[in-house]
């Protein structure tokens, strides 16, 4: 996405601990968050808050463009449930929101980049 094109409709604007702002798109909330993970409906400021007050943010896929930012909701001894947003950089500069799920992160092994006790770490 190049700085001429129209962006797409904005469902909501967060910023993030480190003061990084993040778009979320209404069409990426509409139909891809509450279409691909019907839990997240009704869930928006659980989302918000996983992305301007997360427990960490780790690399994503893509550990050059993509985070994961999560929120725990529920800890067990060997696992934990909570919120998680993906986001990735466009054009090296703009940050969008890919998807918001509940569930864990366990999938995932890119490094923690942030984490609330101990704010960056790479």
């Amino acid at each position: 996405m190049n700085k001429n094109d129209a962006l797409p409709p904005i469902k909501c604007e967060m910023t993030d601990p480190r003061g990084k702002q993040i778009i979320l798109f209404e069409d990426t909330w509409d139909i891809h968050i509450k279409e691909g993970h019907p839990e997240m409906v009704g869930h928006l400021d659980d989302v918000v808050t996983t992305v301007e007050n997360p427990d960490w943010i780790r690399e994503g896929r893509n550990s050059e463009t993509e985070e994961l930012y999560v929120k725990v909701k529920t800890r067990s001894k060997l696992e934990f449930t909570g919120t998680l947003a993906a986001t990735r950089m466009i054009d090296g500069k703009m940050v969008i929101m890919t998807t918001a799920y509940e569930g864990n992160d366990s999938e995932h092994k890119g490094k923690i980049k942030w984490s609330k006790s101990k704010g960056d770490l790479l």
